[in-house]
């Protein structure tokens, strides 16, 4: 159930918290097991984006952002 309504997800802006650290990105897929986020750095425009792969048991808390569209 978590998996599905994680998959809705794929493709939005998220941040991933755990118990170790906070992973902000984009959701790139979510597999039985595993989500994956493309994390990219705000520190440093050499710095390249990183996918990185997270147990979805380990995962404390998902956080969607919503892009704000204009309408005229």
């Amino acid at each position: 159930m978590f998996n599905e309504a994680l998959r809705e997800a794929v493709g939005s802006l998220v941040q991933i918290i755990t118990p170790v650290d906070i992973l902000t990105g984009t959701l790139m897929s979510v597999g039985e097991s595993v989500a994956v986020i493309r994390t990219s750095s705000n520190y440093s425009p050499y710095i390249p984006s990183e996918d990185v792969t997270v147990r979805l048991d380990v995962i404390t808390y998902v956080r969607l952002f919503e892009s704000q569209s204009e309408t005229a």
